[in-house]
């Protein structure tokens, strides 16, 4: 081949080369700052729920410190009025009894805004309270499938697996027409992920199209799981129920 051509050919690799390079180089850039955007995203959503987190112990502490504890001096202040003869009394135990159910309304309000119970006793306990709750309360029969023993989860990643297990059973009991529920969690085999699992037989709903009216509930849900570098998972079809699974990564399981 004459050198000349060889000159060309030579050239245009070169330039072939070049713009590989370049190619390559802007691949490269695109694929970091998709992640970086992706990790301020998520640091973002990290905080926000912090943030509300520690809104709601706040008013949670308001609760317990505050108002219940005047609750506790009127109910000590009209049992003593029961003294004043037969007929106080009588309405005495009315007021009383009054008093005892908004008390109680309360606790399961300030349980609700903060679930303490996660922090001191973990995850596997709090979500056994949570299933033995909407059992009192909306009459959700919730069959658990939990570890045996506790696992030492990070504090914010149990709050928010308590957080997710929380608003997919009241989904259920707003919406599904069921009278039960399975809650399991677990660690995933191979991969050391956390999977918390809620599943219901009820009415379900168009997958892909979720319901107007608890739409907010799995965007909450799902921010609750990305923020972990995890993700939530939907499956549902009218009338086959759903099941909602949200997977943490290894690294913020322990």
């Amino acid at each position: 081949m004459p050198q000349r051509d060889l000159s060309v050919v030579g050239l245009f690799l070169g330039m072939v080369l070049s713009v590989a390079i370049l190619l390559a180089a802007f691949i490269a850039a695109l694929v970091i700052s998709q992640r970086r955007r992706i990790a301020l995203e998520r640091s973002h959503a990290r905080r926000l729920l912090a943030a509300q987190e520690e809104e709601r112990s706040r008013v949670a502490r308001e609760l317990h410190d505050d108002a219940l504890q005047r609750i506790a001096l009127l109910r000590h202040e009209v049992d003593l009025l029961a003294e004043l003869g037969p007929e106080a009394a009588h309405r005495v135990a009315g007021v009383s009894g009054e008093l005892e159910d908004l008390s109680a309304v309360l606790r399961t309000a300030a349980h609700q805004l903060h679930p303490s119970v996660v922090e001191k006793a973990g995850l596997v306990r709090a979500l056994g309270e949570l299933a033995a709750e909407f059992g009192r309360t909306a009459g959700l029969d919730v069959r658990l499938a939990l570890p045996a023993a506790d696992l030492a989860v990070p504090v914010a990643t149990g709050v928010a697996l308590y957080r997710i297990a929380q608003e997919a059973l009241r989904n259920v009991v707003k919406h599904a027409a069921a009278d039960h529920a399975d809650l399991s969690l677990e660690v995933e085999s191979g991969t050391g992920a956390l999977v918390l699992r809620v599943a219901d037989r009820g009415c379900g709903f168009e997958a892909g199209g979720s319901r107007p009216e608890d739409g907010l509930g799995l965007v909450a849900m799902r921010q609750r799981a990305e923020a972990l570098g995890g993700r939530l998972a939907v499956q549902t079809a009218l009338g086959g129920g759903a099941v909602v699974t949200a997977t943490v990564p290894p690294e913020r399981a322990r």
